[in-house]
């Protein structure tokens, strides 16, 4: 019975302090694209309900994504460039992505892509530093 209890409690305690994985950062980066191509879609084709799923699922999941551990760092994870480089990011991310909703509920198309727009520069500044797309 103890030993049952113990085992639970180990395993509740793995499962609390998991680390998050290559593997779930890709599936949530590529969840990340498919809620920016809603909200373009959206935007294209003037469905606001279309646009508001996809602006809300993007909220969602950026507060969800973490960028890859620094190894080599002897820092915290939170206290690393990278992270609180991307915490930063995604704060931008969430905000100009309730400007979208906003902008389209008001009926301001024009600034409702503006702000898509600004969207797509946080993702691709953070790809460039995290990513370092620059060196391809």
């Amino acid at each position: 019975m103890y030993i049952k209890i113990i085992g639970m409690i180990i395993l509740l305690n793995f499962t609390l302090h998991a680390e998050y994985t290559d593997i779930e950062r890709i599936k949530d980066m590529q969840t990340m694209e498919q809620a920016m191509s809603k909200i373009q879609k959206g935007l294209l084709i003037n469905d606001k309900k279309i646009l508001i799923e996809g602006a809300n699922q993007l909220q969602d999941i950026t507060r969800k994504v973490e960028p890859p551990l620094d190894l080599n760092s002897v820092l915290a994870k939170e206290n690393t460039y990278k992270y609180k480089f991307s915490r930063k990011q995604a704060t931008k991310i969430i905000k100009f992505t309730g400007d979208i909703k906003r902008e389209m509920e008001a009926g301001n198309k024009h600034s409702a892509s503006k702000g898509f727009v600004n969207v797509l520069d946080e993702c691709i500044s953070c790809h460039n530093k995290i990513r370092k797309w620059q060196d391809k």
